[in-house]
């Protein structure tokens, strides 16, 4: 009777790897997308300083997470190379998206002093920047060669309307890194690939599996 113990541990043992250890695939894969989210987001970040130049980073940053999280071959040179391609024919949009947050970061500016209602206008002037920063990284997240910034702006709008579930999953993570960077801005950095690696999550929702 002792002796039939010993089939059954081996039909209840784990599987492992070629290395002999459990799961070491699923944890380095898991380990390599957070390197690559962090990488991310500080190369994007730096890109972005300009502020014009913010919405080809975001592509260039989605573009090469997409790759890396599908498998392809993909890097830093990779996300440079499509940020430059994404930099033609984005200075309008990316004109009128800085206008316009600082014309909202001017409201907030002015609701945080002795104004009547100014904590109403506080939070709706919150809540409107937060969703064009959605609508602007959803039109930077669908970026293709050859596709026009402006088009691709309406296709945002359109595909927050259809969507409402990313797009409150993409709110959350630029209130997020926004809190993030506001309490540790030596994190705003890294942070932004959170932003960007939640475009690609939010993207693939939406994917046939396989």
């Amino acid at each position: 009777m002792p002796r039939s113990a010993g089939p059954a541990r081996a039909r209840t043992r784990r599987p492992t790897g070629p290395g002999g250890t459990t799961g070491s695939a699923s944890s380095r894969d898991s380990f390599e997308l957070f390197a690559e989210t962090l990488l991310t987001g500080i190369v994007v970040g730096v890109l972005a300083v300009p502020l014009v130049t913010a919405l080809p980073a975001v592509a260039g940053g989605v573009e090469h997470l997409r790759r890396h999280r599908a498998g392809r071959s993909s890097g830093v040179r990779v996300l440079l190379r499509t940020a430059r391609a994404a930099l033609r024919g984005s200075w309008g949009v990316s004109t009128a998206l800085v206008a316009a947050l600082l014309l909202l970061g001017f409201n907030a500016v002015l609701a945080g002093g002795p104004l009547p209602g100014g904590e109403g206008l506080l939070v709706a002037t919150a809540v409107l920047a937060v969703g064009v920063l959605v609508v602007a990284l959803r039109a930077a997240s669908s970026w293709r060669p050859g596709a026009s910034w402006p088009g691709l702006v309406r296709g945002a709008v359109r595909t927050c309307v259809a969507d409402p579930a990313g797009s409150a999953l993409l709110a959350s993570a630029v209130a997020f890194v926004g809190v993030l960077a506001w309490m540790l801005p030596p994190l705003a950095l890294p942070g932004a690939g959170i932003v960007v690696l939640g475009l690609v999550a939010v993207e693939a929702r939406h994917r046939p599996a396989g």
